[in-house]
Order: C-alpha cells, then structure tokens, then sequence
C-alpha cells in the first residue's frame, strides 16, 4: 500500500499533466486552490469523507456538491477516486504537491518578508520584483508578517535564500566585532 505522501505525488503528478495536455493548468490550479479552501474552512470535512465508518451515501452527499461544481473533469475524477478510496485526507497533499509543480513550470517562488512595521502595496511591489530578478523568477509571492523585534530592515526568506537586513542582526554582528 501506498503511503501518503508518495500516494499524493502520484496523483498531484498525473493531474498536473493531464491538465497541461489540455490547457487547462491554470483554470485546474484556480479550482483546486477554491476546493482546498473549502476544506480548510471546514476541518473535519477530510476525516469524515476518509472515515471507513461514516455511510457512503453520506460521503456522496457531502462530496457531490463538489464534484457537481467542479468545471474540470478532471478535478471531478479526482475527487471521485479520493473519496471512492477513502482517500480524501490526502487531498491537502496532492494541492501542496500539485503547487510546487505549478510553481516551478510557471518560475513562482514563495517567500517570507518579515518587518518591524507593516508594508505599504509600493513597498511590496517594489521588493517583490527586486527579489524576483535576484533569484531569477517570474513571479515571487510574498507571505508579511510583522515582528517588532527586529527593530527595522526586512528579513526576506525563501526555500534556498535568506536575506537578513535586519537592524537586530546588525547590532547583534557589531556587538561581536566588538566582544572579540
């Protein structure tokens, strides 16, 4: 038996590309991205749907309005063979399986910006492309938080590459030149 993970891979790998053979990929994202939300919205919807106990006609009627609404056939089979396997937990990761793949065909990095102070939609631009043409992407999505501790600068991280420009590593660099 498959284990989770490599079972999602599987199926995130194949949707990918059956939605690219029919230029569907971007419509296809859009749609699994509104379905994750409903399922993280409602956070026992996957337990119940993969429960071996809870009654299939009552699985059908939580899951046909899903599949029903689903413009991609696609996304329609899927669901059907998720829940017809009892299989719909691993959902969460076949969308995070099938973004990554998005995302590298489409040159998307996600990265963290961290700030003592929250960022305007300029300033956000503004880094945005910056870090975009520093590591090389198309695109660059960002997730801010704010973290007074760092007392000012920006804190920018992605998978492979930190850039700390924080006032607190500096003073925090300056104060061991200083001790040694």
């Amino acid at each position: 038996m498959l284990d989770k993970i490599t079972f999602a891979k599987r199926y995130s790998k194949a949707l990918f590309e059956v939605l690219k053979a029919d230029g569907q990929l971007d419509s296809g994202y859009a749609e699994l991205k509104q379905i994750e939300q409903i399922f993280n919205d409602n956070a026992n919807l996957s337990k119940v749907l993969a429960d071996v106990s809870f009654p299939e006609n009552k699985k059908q009627e939580l899951i046909n309005p899903l599949i029903d609404n689903a413009d991609s056939k696609y996304i329609k089979n899927l669901l059907k063979v998720l829940v017809g396997a009892g299989k719909m937990d691993a959902l969460k990761l076949i969308v995070d399986n099938f973004e990554a793949l998005y995302d590298k065909a489409n040159n998307i990095v996600h990265a963290s910006v961290i700030s003592a102070v929250p960022l305007t939609d300029d300033q956000k631009n503004n880094l945005s492309n910056t870090f975009a043409q520093r590591v090389g992407a198309d695109k660059v999505i960002f997730n801010c938080k704010v973290d007074q501790s760092i007392i000012g600068g920006l804190v920018v991280k992605s998978s492979n590459v930190i850039f700390d420009g924080s006032v607190k590593t500096k003073i925090s660099n300056i104060k061991k030149l200083l001790l040694n």
